[in-house]
């Protein structure tokens, strides 16, 4: 289980101003090791897009870490504990069911469209 201190330190990092070693922090916590990061380089570099919304930011990390698996173990953790962080920190409410089977389908059937994704979390964090 993650302690107190290591969340509240990962809840002020959120609302996209997170990095790579950020994420690979969370998911160190999860048991997890890094794999792979081109996938999450790419992801953080669409952080700095000002073009692009938070849903559409979050859907990026979202891809990068259900879809391309760069960790061992934990990828649907560490991106289960982002959203709700993202959600905690915007003072948003999550339909935590929806969330999960959401992460699920998209892991599950590789789901890649970025606005597929951007649904998804936008139907389970309002």
């Amino acid at each position: 289980m993650i302690n107190e201190r290591f969340k509240y330190k990962l809840l002020n990092i959120m609302c996209m101003n997170i990095s790579k070693e950020d994420i690979i922090r969370i998911n160190n916590g999860f048991g997890g090791e890094l794999r792979s990061d081109s996938s999450i380089d790419f992801a953080i570099m669409m952080q700095d897009n000002k073009k692009l919304g938070h849903y559409k930011k979050l859907a990026y990390i979202m891809r990068a870490i259900l879809v391309d698996h760069p960790f061992s173990d934990g990828n649907k953790r560490t991106a289960m504990f982002i959203v709700l962080a993202f959600a905690e920190e915007n003072k948003k409410t999550v339909d935590n069911d929806l969330l999960l089977h959401h992460i699920l389908s998209i892991a599950k059937n590789n789901i890649t469209e970025i606005r597929n994704i951007e649904w998804r979390l936008k139907s389970a964090i309002k």
